[in-house]
């Protein structure tokens, strides 16, 4: 008892301490009067785990002891008792140098008070849009920046609670599972909601910190606001995948629209098709009105097509005055047919550009997969040849994989003014930042 005994005046610790002292079954051996006197009127536990209470505290205590028990000293800090403590356990050895116990102090944490923090640190973190924070294990307490509470939409004596209640209520598993998959470290990409319901994006960092005998005591993690990049990504993807004049989906969405398509239509055994359009005769309109009325012409031909497909339908301008629809989920080929004479028929209605209404005409040609291709390329040679098949007929026809037209053959024309009157290609309209015309997904 004599070299336990005087392991419990410790080097500069200071009262009020407890000290103990168990066995290698972690029963309480003994304690000192401190100790003692936080269990009366009880009786002295005799167990470790009814000596420090909160199970959750128990299991953390007693794996720290058992690592004094394989020879460690140790040193953490641990809320037990209603503080928080600082807990120091080393071996406790036989005469012959045996492991037989441990030997078990501890003391209040005295409050290091914080450095004073600059006034342009919360400035600094609003500027970079970036808060911080870290979660102490012992105390389970949270103690965020200024900037995460300015975030995350909170007051600056808000309090924060549980960090992971703003995530995305669609984001939590993926969060969930970046953070569990990761180890001390991780860095994940996800959406918040804000304290007053707004969404933003998110890039998060953490990681841990461990003692020197490897328990970990606090988690310091960042949080920057990455809404603006993020928007900015989606823009330029969306950039690249659509028709500057028109609007419409480029060739680049065309491809990776349909290519999606079929893969759906193999998988669902349902079918898929294109119907590749081209304006009879665009350059006569060019000849007739100007390009600035022709380039009008191509956004106001695209807007009408878009307005008459399905939501989950895809209009792209391929290129000039060649246009794609892809179609999706069709029970059959002649869903296929359907749609290419409902295009046809809303087509039979002149163009308003300006001042103008000027015929259409545009013959359609429909490739459908599997029946005529299963791949991007064979879909668009198929129908491109359709297509032309029925300009071969004399245009503003239908064809379908490359066979005879639906529509009868239709007189050659040539564009025709309806309404409005042009004196000279100095009255022609002029035409600045063509409108954007979205195109239905």
């Amino acid at each position: 008892m004599g070299r336990s005994a005087r392991l419990w005046h410790d080097r500069g610790m200071e009262t009020p301490r407890y000290a103990w002292i168990t066995d290698n079954y972690l029963n309480v051996l003994a304690l000192n009067e401190a100790l003692a006197a936080q269990h009366r009127p009880n009786r002295p536990p005799s167990k470790l785990a009814e000596l420090w209470g909160e199970s959750e505290t128990c299991d953390l205590i007693s794996g720290a002891h058992r690592c004094a028990l394989d020879g460690k000293q140790i040193r953490l800090e641990v809320e037990a008792l209603g503080q928080t403590l600082l807990f120091e356990l080393e071996p406790l050895r036989s005469p012959a140098g045996d492991i037989v116990g441990t030997s078990g102090r501890a003391r209040m944490v005295e409050p290091i008070a914080s450095p004073a923090a600059h006034p342009e640190d919360p400035l600094v973190e609003e500027i970079a849009q970036l808060g911080s924070w870290r979660y102490e294990f012992s105390a389970r307490s949270m103690h965020p920046s200024l900037g995460l509470l300015n975030l995350l939409g909170l007051p600056p004596t808000g309090d924060l609670g549980d960090i992971r209640a703003f995530d995305h209520p669609d984001d939590r598993e993926y969060v969930r599972t970046a953070i569990e998959a990761s180890g001390d470290t991780y860095e994940v990409e996800h959406r918040i909601v804000r304290h007053d319901g707004e969404q933003r994006h998110v890039r998060e960092r953490a990681t841990t910190i461990r003692d020197a005998h490897g328990f970990s005591i606090a988690r310091v993690g960042t949080m920057l606001d990455i809404t603006a990049i993020k928007m900015r990504e989606s823009w330029l993807r969306e950039l690249a995948n659509v028709d500057t004049l028109t609007g419409l989906g480029n060739r680049r969405l065309l491809e990776e629209r349909l290519g999606a398509a079929i893969m759906r239509s193999e998988r669902f055994g349902n079918a898929c098709a294109i119907l590749f359009i081209d304006i009879d005769d665009f350059k006569g309109v060019n000849d007739t009105y100007g390009h600035a009325v022709g380039d009008a012409y191509l956004v106001e031909f695209g807007l009408r097509l878009a307005r008459n497909v399905r939501a989950s339908d895809t209009v792209t301008r391929l290129a000039g005055d060649e246009f794609v629809i892809v179609l999706e989920d069709l029970a059959d080929d002649r869903a296929a047919a359907e749609a290419a004479e409902k295009i046809a028929a809303v087509l039979h209605e002149p163009l308003a550009v300006g001042s103008l209404k000027i015929e259409v005409r545009a013959s359609i040609g429909i490739a459908v997969s599997p029946r005529d291709g299963e791949s991007v390329k064979e879909l668009l040679e198929r129908a491109d040849l359709a297509m032309y098949e029925a300009k071969r007929r004399g245009g503003t026809g239908i064809g379908i994989g490359g066979e005879r037209p639906l529509a009868q053959k239709a007189a050659s024309w040539s564009p025709r003014l309806i309404e409005g009157k042009i004196s000279s290609s100095k009255d022609r309209p002029r035409f600045g930042t063509q409108p954007n015309v979205s195109h239905s997904s």
